[in-house]
């Protein structure tokens, strides 16, 4: 196995390179399927059942997923009514202030500009 400081150019480091009986690399996008070797990493050849396993795993994770959700929905402390009015003024407040804020300084930069560029 080289290493990179050792000037050897190859794939990345602590990796060895997997050579072809042909020669070239196999990571690097040559085919080391011969004419004597068979396809069996086609994904259409994989029999069914194989299929319908991991169509089962997947339902399974994905009901345990939603199942963690709603455990998790009912922990959640959720805000009273009031709390959510006086949160959505406070952050309305904040908006309207934050934008005549920016509007101000871009009319003063707008005329700067229009009075630096118009002579």
């Amino acid at each position: 196995m080289a290493r990179a400081s050792d000037g050897a150019s190859g794939s990345a480091l602590g990796k060895p390179v997997r050579v072809s009986p042909a020669g070239a690399s196999a990571s690097g996008g040559v085919s080391t399927k011969g004419p004597d070797r068979p396809k069996t990493a086609d994904r259409g050849s994989r029999p069914r059942r194989f299929q319908v396993r991991r169509l089962a795993r997947l339902w399974s994770a994905a009901v345990q997923f939603l199942t963690d959700v709603r455990g998790e929905m009912d922990r959640v402390a959720w805000p009273d009514r009031q709390t959510v009015i006086a949160s959505t003024i406070v952050v309305l407040f904040v908006l309207v202030v934050t934008a005549a804020y920016l509007a101000g300084w871009d009319f003063v930069f707008a005329q700067l500009f229009s009075f630096l560029f118009k002579r």
